[in-house]
């Protein structure tokens, strides 16, 4: 995995400063990875406040602390396990980069969510802690 990390981490630095990008009309596949690189940093950051919230409600109870962190690790080699997979699958062209990036965001915008439904989302609450993630 961290091959692929480095891979693809690698392609952002290369020839055009990622600031010199226009996300909303990225039109090459290096484009297309810088953008989508800085979709997942985002959705890391929303997920890591959707966790500290949880964290901070569930703050007195150190059982629900313990276990919501490891089932975070192990979402976390999931993650890179099944994104792996995907980077694989399309070894044979330049969209690669561009497959995993979409699995890790997607993955990472469904953990949020769940996240959310599961530790912040009260039942029959109006309005939940934090709002619901997209």
């Amino acid at each position: 995995m961290k091959k692929y990390i480095a891979i693809f981490i690698a392609t952002f630095s290369t020839f055009v400063l990622a600031d010199e990008v226009d996300c909303e009309n990225a039109m090459t596949t290096y484009a297309m990875n810088i953008c989508a690189r800085r979709e997942i940093k985002s959705a890391d950051a929303e997920l890591e406040k959707y966790l500290a919230k949880a964290k901070e409600k569930y703050s007195d109870e150190a059982a629900i602390i313990q276990s919501l962190d490891k089932s975070q690790n192990a979402w976390l080699l999931y993650r890179e396990a099944h994104c792996d997979a995907i980077y694989e699958m399309w070894s044979g062209g330049t969209i690669r980069g561009v497959m995993f990036g979409g699995c890790m965001l997607q993955l990472t915008k469904q953990r949020t969510h769940k996240i959310w439904e599961d530790f912040l989302a009260e039942m029959g609450s109006a309005s939940p802690l934090l709002p619901e993630p997209t």
